[in-house]
């Protein structure tokens, strides 16, 4: 059916071209209205543009090839754009020419290739080569996306021919190394649902792609998968941190310390760490859970806390907020510390401003570290005059004033550079980069939901920085069109001389 489908558009598509060349008299000549070098090139420079977005989605580049990569297309694009702009401007002043409308022969040569599509047409039938490349819309042919396509077609048609665990196995991993998490979901629970026994492997990548939504879901998976290879580490590793995140501390145990009683995984240093976090906070949760009270609430949120584990220790200090006391210091000013490193320093610098006034209505002052946060988020929002007294108020409960008498001489200079009326570069490119690009990578370059950009070598490269900003890169959208050339060297010139070589938190 598809091979005659394909026929009868051929055919028709052969007289639709064919009877026009034929009979030449019947059809109205056309001026030429593009000129055929400058859509060449401008053809190009869109291919080289999706090029450098399709090469930030890729993941099995290492970051020494994907930088070459860029530079290579980024190289080439800036070539065909000076050579579209010498193209036009070679054509400005210049009228389409009209086709020839004198008696031509046939077209001989054009039939016969037309005439050879229509057989291959019907020999190939069906055949589509998948397509590879960003949100896989477009076939492109840059460093082996076209090899890649022809593997992904044999393992399709092996698949098709012959369903079974290596076939079905193979093609859906092919695609979950390429990154289509969709098609891969689809291909393993196929495999559930064809083949028998199913393999580990297939449980353990469906528990994966859960990951981010269904926790239970990721939990039956990953225990389907332990229960079919019980020594594999990855899957006795994930389910631990599963069972944690669901409040399952019997079952993390097991699974974590099945994990040490491996061979291969004894003595692994990050799980021997996670059981003491779960020895740590085991006795709290069930202190919690027997009496909810504001201490023991807060006792188990400071453990979570102290051990790296920010997100749950807020969880906890939102709890006692929003349940039994709205005006617990210790918990407003958490939470505001964890705003602020999240890049949400307006949220942040009120929580924090709120657990201060607390403090100083019951006779106390914040704690030193929350003082140093506060400071922080005032200063990132320009609010020099009121980081300095917060960091002045610092220095007269920490212990060790740090770089703290740095900051405020930088804040005071700041101060003076605005009363001046002077204009600073550095301080312009960071007044646009927390303006446009905090909320994504945080204030002070640490991350959030965009990559971290302070200590990030990547950053040091002007051209790559330049690049990106100006067309995006991967889920970041491009700034050319909002922000101009001076402004986007402005914050380049801040992520190359000022975040770049600093250190990383």
């Amino acid at each position: 059916m598809t091979a005659l489908v394909i026929t009868l558009f051929a055919v028709a598509l052969l007289a639709y071209v064919a009877l026009p060349l034929l009979f030449p008299k019947q059809a109205d000549p056309l001026p030429s209205l593009r000129d055929p070098e400058l859509e060449d090139l401008e053809e190009e420079r869109d291919a080289l543009f999706r090029a450098i977005r399709e090469l930030n989605e890729r993941t099995d580049l290492d970051t020494e090839r994907g930088s070459q990569l860029r530079a290579r297309y980024e190289a080439k694009a800036a070539k065909v754009l000076q050579a579209v702009d010498a193209r036009q401007t070679a054509l400005e002043g210049h009228s389409p020419g009209a086709v020839s409308t004198g008696r031509r022969r046939p077209p001989y040569a054009t039939l016969t290739l037309l005439g050879i599509a229509l057989v291959s047409a019907v020999v190939l039938g069906g055949f589509v080569l998948p397509r590879i490349g960003e949100n896989a819309t477009v076939t492109t042919f840059f460093e082996g996306d076209l090899e890649a396509a022809r593997a992904l077609r044999d393992l399709q048609r092996a698949a098709d021919r012959l369903p079974n665990a290596a076939t079905l196995g193979a093609l859906a991993d092919a695609y979950w190394q390429l990154g289509d998490a969709e098609q891969a979901e689809a291909i393993y629970l196929r495999l559930l649902a064809e083949v028998a026994p199913v393999p580990a492997v297939a449980y353990q990548r469906l528990g994966l792609l859960q990951l981010q939504g269904d926790l239970s879901e990721a939990e039956r998976y990953l225990t389907l998968a332990r229960d079919a290879e019980p020594s594999d580490l990855d899957t006795l590793a994930t389910l631990g941190e599963v069972h944690f995140a669901l409040g399952e501390l019997e079952a993390a145990r097991e699974a974590w310390q099945a994990y040490l009683d491996q061979p291969a995984g004894r003595d692994e240093p990050l799980v021997i760490a996670r059981l003491d976090l779960l020895d740590a906070v085991a006795p709290l949760t069930a202190a919690v859970a027997e009496e909810p009270s504001e201490d023991n609430l807060l006792a188990l949120a400071d453990t979570f806390w102290q051990r790296e584990e920010r997100e749950r220790a807020v969880e906890l200090y939102f709890r006692v907020l929003t349940t039994l006391n709205p005006r617990s210091v210790r918990s407003l000013s958490r939470a505001g510390e964890l705003l602020f490193l999240t890049g949400r320093s307006d949220a942040a610098v009120s929580l924090l401003d709120q657990a201060r006034l607390v403090a100083a209505e019951d006779g106390a002052l914040l704690e030193a570290g929350s003082l140093l946060f506060l400071g922080n988020a005032l200063f990132s929002l320009d609010r020099f005059g009121d980081a300095v007294a917060v960091w002045e108020e610092y220095l007269t409960v920490a212990e060790e004033p740090g770089r703290v008498p740095d900051l405020i001489a930088s804040a005071r200079a700041r101060l003076e550079q605005a009363d001046d009326g002077a204009s600073d570069p550095s301080v312009a490119g960071r007044e646009l980069f927390v303006a446009r690009c905090a909320s994504c990578h945080g204030a002070a370059g640490q991350g959030g939901s965009g990559p971290v950009l302070a200590g990030n070598r990547r950053a040091a490269d002007a051209d790559n920085v330049s690049s990106a900003i100006r067309f995006g890169r991967g889920a970041m959208l491009g700034f050319a069109g909002t922000l101009n050339d001076d402004e986007i060297a402005l914050v380049t010139g801040y992520l190359v001389t000022e975040l770049a070589p600093a250190e990383a938190p």
